[in-house]
């Protein structure tokens, strides 16, 4: 391959990552989902995983809805309507990853992001889009359907 070759083949692979990990626009998708929680577990202070206090909590992600176009997630039962940061997670326009938008401000770090954020796959060949939100007390999973 020649130096010129290269060169562009270098350039296509620094575009394509840039393309995959920069934030997505509205035009990229426009569907909003209701998703209910199905199943939820507290992470206790001693490391283990308590279901009857996940069941508790799993109210306040029940029924919440995310506009993936805007970066809103409704939680209905505290009556919040929260901006978060949407970014496609694999290289198809159906999967998510949403961390709340204070992750970016003056003194927060990468690891507040990971420590609270939704996984939404809406896969073309899945029938059933689903959720995990995952905080650093609790992880919720459920089901979730699109809205007109």
């Amino acid at each position: 391959m020649t130096c010129a070759g290269q060169s562009t083949l270098s350039m296509l692979v620094i575009l394509l990552s840039v393309a995959i990990s920069a934030p997505i626009s509205a035009k990229d998708m426009s569907t909003t989902y209701r998703c209910h929680a199905k199943d939820a577990v507290s992470i206790m202070q001693d490391g283990t995983m308590n279901k009857l206090i996940g069941d508790v909590a799993k109210k306040d992600f029940d029924k919440i809805v995310i506009d993936v176009a805007s970066g809103h997630i409704t939680f209905p039962y505290s009556a919040q309507r929260k901006e978060w940061i949407v970014e496609r997670a694999g290289l198809d326009d159906s999967e998510y990853i949403l961390y709340p938008k204070s992750s970016r401000q003056r003194g927060h770090t990468t690891a507040n992001a990971m420590t609270n954020f939704v996984r939404l796959r809406a896969s073309k060949t899945d029938p059933q889009p689903r959720y995990v939100f995952v905080t650093l007390s609790y992880i919720v999973t459920g089901t979730c359907e699109p809205l007109p």
